[in-house]
């Protein structure tokens, strides 16, 4: 279900303004969640670690990245796309997991 990749430290994962398809949970390493404004000034937003997600928003819309995702340390990430996501049945602990994280995420 999960593809697994890995990115060198200070590699870009997301691109803020991108189209996201998928979600990311961190097996091994750190990244940070940024945002840039219009005139490129970043403001840091998170520091992400083992077992933490991010992009899943992509899985339940298809608009933009509101953030970017640097890797701060050599990272491997489970890769969900959003294709596989929707395959998925509602009662799979990776779902569950998902939608509790993005509840808490939106409120």
């Amino acid at each position: 279900m999960f593809v697994t990749k890995e990115y060198r430290k200070g590699k870009k994962i997301v691109r803020q303004g991108t189209h996201g398809t998928s979600a990311f949970l961190i097996k091994k390493g750190k990244v940070e969640v940024y945002r840039e404004d219009a005139e490129g000034n970043k403001k840091i937003l998170a520091q992400l670690k083992e077992n933490d997600l991010f992009g899943e928003m992509a899985l339940i819309s298809a608009g933009e990245r509101s953030a970017s995702v640097i890797a701060l340390e050599d990272c491997e990430v489970a890769v969900l796309t959003r294709e596989k996501f929707l395959t998925l049945p509602d009662n799979s602990p990776a779902v569950v997991r998902l939608k509790t994280i993005m509840k808490e995420r939106m409120k």
